[in-house]
Parts: structure tokens; sequence; C-alpha cells
């Protein structure tokens, strides 16, 4: 979910239930992540962290929870929360203020967030010590070795920031559907072997395939109890070039040629399609 524009979800025509559980949890993230961007208070910021947590990982239906008002029993989720999400999910409506905080927003802060190792915590010192608005300004500044002398930085942090830069600009374009596809089966392949894996799928573009893939989605089905395992042995896996992001419910990494058995023959490949896939790197 890191980098780019951020939305809220549409509501389903046939509702209620208008938002499923996972745009629930993902539109609690996304308000968790905007509030620290914003400087919201940290206690108001976690609580919708762990709201996200809990939502995500529901074993209960949601539309019954709430068209019970048993959301409000779940611990964790008081009043506030509680009937913002009732109201969302019953009505098809969400909350003002999220409207507000996504809107108002800068794109440039969330683009940063797809930066390896740059959340929103160092996103909004960046921007309030030094004006930063986009990934353009934070090269410029590390460039200018004004971030090094930071509280909390140094040299290492910076170099590490303009690496991740160059990766986000590397693999943030998209790819034609067969090298997409590549990556995607080669990677699902290797997640359906994990123990506690019962059963995983493409999904997304590559599963409607879409002329050109951006992100490769893959869901997985996996026990409660086995969640913990199976993230760890994901994150394990030979062909990851860096890891966004890894939660209780989704893991988030970038892929690089090392995922292939035996190398990756460039040789083949006409001018286009290697430019397609990053060039020569």
């Amino acid at each position: 979910m890191a980098g780019g524009s951020w939305t809220l979800a549409k509501p389903r025509a046939n509702g209620p239930p208008y938002f499923s559980r996972n745009q629930v949890s993902t539109a609690l993230h996304q308000m968790a992540v905007l509030l620290e961007l914003s400087g919201a208070n940290m206690f108001r910021t976690r609580s919708y962290q762990n709201a996200s947590r809990l939502i995500g990982s529901l074993s209960q239906d949601l539309g019954e929870l709430v068209a019970s008002g048993d959301i409000y029993e779940l611990k964790g989720i008081g009043k506030g929360l509680g009937s913002a999400i009732s109201q969302a999910v019953g009505e098809g409506l969400w909350p003002d203020d999220w409207i507000e905080l996504h809107e108002n927003t800068p794109e440039g802060l969330i683009e940063m967030l797809g930066i390896p190792g740059v959340g929103p915590k160092k996103i909004k010192m960046l921007h309030d010590e030094l004006g930063v608005m986009s990934v353009a300004d934070l090269q410029e500044v590390c460039v200018k070795n004004e971030v090094a002398p930071m509280k909390g930085f140094g040299a290492k942090s910076q170099q590490k920031i303009l690496d991740g830069i160059d990766l986000l600009a590397r693999f943030s374009a998209r790819r034609r559907l067969d090298i997409g596809l590549r990556y995607g089966q080669t990677f699902l392949s290797m997640i359906k072997q994990l123990p506690g894996v019962e059963r995983a799928e493409l999904a997304g573009s590559a599963r409607r395939r879409r002329e050109t893939i951006g992100d490769l989605d893959i869901v997985a089905a996996v026990k409660p109890e086995d969640v913990e395992a199976v993230t760890n042995e994901i994150l394990s896996l030979k062909g990851i070039a860096d890891v966004k992001g890894a939660g209780d419910s989704k893991v988030s990494v970038i892929l690089d040629t090392s995922i292939f058995e035996g190398g990756f023959s460039l040789g083949h490949l006409d001018a286009n399609v290697l430019d397609a896939i990053g060039g020569e790197s």
C-alpha cells in the first residue's frame, strides 16, 4: 500500500455490508499511517493500528458484527471506531474526517512511503525540518548531505535512503504481462511449498491477465496459528531484494532476478523486453 495516491474503497452497490473485512482493515491501516504523517496523538494512531490488525484477523463475519452491535464488544474497538466502522459497513459512508485526511495529505508524502525503510515518522521529520515534500526533494537533500546530521539518521541512513530511492525508481514501473507472470508464477510455486500454506493463488492484475502488471498479488490460505511461521518463511525465501512491510495479514517485498533457479539469462531477450524488466540490473 505504500507509494502513489491512496484512496478509500468505493461501496458495493448491493450492500449492506457495503465494505469487506479487508477493505475496512486497509482503511484503518491507511488512517494510522496518515495520522502519523500529520503528527496526531500517538495513542490515537496506535488505536487505528490495533483496530486494523484486529479487523483483518477476524474469524467472525464483520457485517453480522455490525448489524448485531457486537462490533463494540471487540477488545480495542471503542465507541468512536465502532461507530465509524458501523457507518462504513452499514451505510456505505466513510467518516468525513477519514475522507478529509486522505484528500489533504500531500501525494508526495504518500509516495515516499514506497521507499524501503522510510516510514511515516521519518517522513514527518524530514518534512518538518527540511521541507521535504516529495521523493525528488528527499533525493536532493540527501545528495546535499543535509539528512545525515539530523538526529536519528546519520550517514548510513542517508545512503540507505538514496539506495531505497533507486530501488523505488527501478521497480515502480509496470512490466509486460509475460515478464510479470514469470516472476509471479515462480514466487507462487515457492509459497505453495511452504509448510502451513494450505492454498495460494495469483490475484490482481496478474490473475486478470492485464497487458501490464504493477504489483504482483498472491493470496494464501493459512491457519491463524501458522501465520507468524509462514510470514517468516516467506521473508527468508531467495529472490527478495528488500522487504517493504510485514504484518499480521500481509507481506510486501521487492523481488529480484535471483528468484529464478540457475540464474536469469538475458541473452535471448530483445531490447524492448530487456528494458521492460529494468535493464541489465
